[in-house]
């Protein structure tokens, strides 16, 4: 992974230091969660409802590991799907591709979830991680806001808020990453 110096970012609008984010203070948290002692935000600037840039951050609050910005002047752009998980549960998606790389985002809502949110990095059929949210008991921001993206049932009647972030169909290996108790649900 591609290591970069940040300055701090501290907290993020309407965010607290227990709902701590890498989100900078001129943008919003639209997924955020402590993943051991990192943080994994994805995070928007400009107008709510209307972002202008979609940016991922990994790392420590002092020490950004990896980032991806999308926005309509570097062309790039985040993905998104829901999938079913185990009965009455789907799992939402967001992710982008750099090189042979997916670097995944996923909250699970509903039924009986494995793990609430988490993220995974892909390289094909391979997982190369797969780490669950420490999820927080107040601030909880380890979900989708749904100002960037509206998750129905499957990907056919989901919405995105921005042409940022591309609903597409996507077989992301949820049965593996969610648990052989999803196998049943394929």
């Amino acid at each position: 992974m591609v290591l970069l110096a940040c300055t701090a970012p501290g907290f993020a609008k309407g965010s607290s230091p227990a709902a701590a984010s890498l989100c900078q203070p001129d943008e919003s948290v639209r997924f955020s969660c402590p993943i051991g002692r990192k943080l994994v935000s994805l995070c928007a600037a400009g107008k709510p409802g209307a972002p202008e840039a979609l940016s991922y951050r990994y790392g420590a609050v002092r020490q950004i590991e990896k980032s991806f910005v999308a926005s309509a002047d570097n062309g790039r752009r985040f993905f998104g799907t829901v999938s079913p998980a185990r009965p009455g549960a789907s799992v939402s998606q967001v992710w982008f591709d750099q090189g042979e790389l997916r670097f995944l985002l996923t909250a699970c809502t509903g039924g009986s979830c494995a793990f609430r949110a988490g993220l995974a990095v892909l390289q094909g059929d391979r997982i190369l991680m797969n780490a669950r949210c420490d999820r927080a008991k107040v601030d909880d921001l380890a979900w989708f806001s749904s100002d960037l993206v509206s998750f129905g049932s499957g990907a056919a009647d989901s919405k995105s808020a921005t042409p940022l972030l591309q609903i597409e169909e996507s077989d992301n290996d949820i049965v593996r990453l969610y648990g052989a108790g999803s196998a049943n649900l394929r």
